[in-house]
């Protein structure tokens, strides 16, 4: 049945995880703050979501929703779609700035030119062949790997496309964002991919998968970009680097021990303090102002 399948991560999770690794590659305080600030249940603290974390969010539970059916060829319908986006948008907290009509009708030219372009837009085929595909890591439970070097190590990639769908015979490990700018070739070497490609070697073995980008481009004139490529020996090398700085990041007892970059601070949701929580902000991101600096 469609909409079974959850996009919700345990917030109580430990190891070290894909959020952990890319938080700290934009910045090592920030993924200190997000291993070692938490609720006191032990959860890790939610995002208050901006207009685009929050329309990044609406597009992975709608197309989800529409994934979820077409794998099984079951029934599903574009307003359901919508509705369940909006919905999962509005649910979570947000900085109130968020003009919902406007939002919405954004979020349904997205989920029509996915459905005209990705589901139909191949000559024989669908450009991306969803069936017997895994979502959200393993249909709703993210892939946990106790690993020799590292511990346990953890991820749930949106989708991983079955190589029996796909001409040359490989799995690919694909993951869904939405954003101002295409992805290039260098992004498919991303602490992300990188990641995601160390964590399917370590689950499954055998020939190392594709990896890529399928990416709504928000621009005057939207549209979709599909980018793939084949994980190397080189994408296991960065990841195990990756995972390697992480874990003495979050090693540390303090903040103040940790490096930081300024690039990003005026997004940061760790440059504000949290009193309810107890945290009074990045000592580095209150003096750098909450001004967008990252774009």
């Amino acid at each position: 049945m469609s909409g079974s399948i959850s996009k919700a991560i345990d917030p109580k999770r430990t190891g070290i995880s894909k959020s952990l690794i890319t938080s700290t590659a934009l910045c090592n305080r920030k993924g200190w703050f997000a291993e070692k600030i938490r609720t006191a249940d032990g959860g890790r603290l939610p995002l208050v979501a901006n207009e685009r974390i929050a329309f990044g969010s609406a597009l992975d539970e709608a197309i989800l929703f529409i994934v979820e059916a077409v794998r099984v060829n079951e029934q599903w319908a574009i307003d359901e779609a919508l509705a369940r986006g909006v919905r999962a948008a509005m649910d979570r907290p947000n900085d109130g700035t968020i003009d919902w009509p406007k939002f919405s009708d954004e979020l349904w030219t997205a989920l029509r030119l996915f459905v005209e372009d990705i589901l139909g837009g191949g000559v024989n085929a669908p450009l991306v062949d969803f069936h017997g595909a895994l979502l959200q890591g393993i249909n709703g439970d993210s892939i946990r790997v106790n690993t020799r070097a590292f511990g346990e190590v953890i991820g749930t990639p949106d989708f991983i496309i079955s190589g029996k769908t796909r001409a040359n015979g490989r799995d690919l490990v694909l993951d869904l964002k939405s954003g101002a700018r295409a992805k290039s070739e260098r992004d498919l070497r991303s602490a992300e991919m990188a990641f995601y490609a160390y964590l399917y070697a370590q689950k499954w073995g055998g020939d190392l998968p594709d990896v890529g980008y399928l990416t709504f481009i928000r621009t005057k004139v939207p549209r979709f970009q599909i980018i793939t490529g084949t994980a190397t020996a080189d994408h296991l090398r960065i990841a195990e680097a990756y995972i390697a700085t992480t874990k003495s990041v979050v090693a540390r007892d303090t903040a103040d021990e940790v490096g930081f970059t300024t690039s990003f601070c005026g997004s940061c949701e760790w440059a504000k303090p949290n009193p309810t929580v107890g945290f009074d902000g990045c000592s580095i991101g209150l003096l750098m102002g909450n001004e967008e600096v990252d774009g």
